[in-house]
């Protein structure tokens, strides 16, 4: 076997936390459970819920028992699960619009702990609800507001919103 398409084949262990794209920021997770949690499009706020630094990057937890806490943060937002952040990465790649094909979860936590507000939307029709809005958000209980206004559901228990694995 040509030993440079052996390297080709292996990646190098997924350990990023945060990713300052060129136009937004992602964040993983990885569970001990297996796989890699996506939350894209964060920005300080969410940050701020996940308990990351907005401006520094982080690599993931070596303690399983902090990563799945933060892996508990990100499913309260509405983070995507896959395989492996390659599959997430390249996924408009092989499959061309799978990004706008995704359901794009936003959950809104009043800092009283009182429910969660729920705005889910095709990725692709977001613009058509004025889901930019959100992102306008300086903190999490503005964000209700916005969330509150865009028609959402809102949740008194948590656990039965069917769109957050929580």
């Amino acid at each position: 076997m040509d030993r440079d398409c052996a390297d080709q084949d292996t990646r190098e262990p997924e350990t990023h936390r945060v990713d300052f794209g060129d136009r937004w920021t992602t964040v993983y997770g990885y569970p001990s459970s297996g796989g890699v949690l996506v939350l894209p499009f964060c920005n300080g706020v969410d940050l701020s819920f996940l308990q990351l630094a907005r401006f520094e990057p982080a690599e993931r937890s070596d303690d399983p028992v902090a990563e799945d806490q933060h892996c508990a943060r990100m499913r309260s937002l509405g983070a995507w699960k896959f395989m492996s952040a390659y599959e997430y990465e390249t996924m408009d790649i092989f499959d061309p619009g799978a990004l706008y094909k995704k359901t794009l979860v936003v959950a809104a936590w009043p800092r009283s702990g009182a429910g969660v507000w729920v705005l889910k939307t095709p990725m692709g029709k977001g613009y058509e609800k004025g889901l930019g809005r959100v992102w306008n958000a300086l903190d999490m209980d503005e964000r209700c507001t916005v969330v509150k206004s865009l028609g959402r559901m809102f949740y008194e228990d948590p656990a039965l919103c069917p769109d957050l694995e929580l």
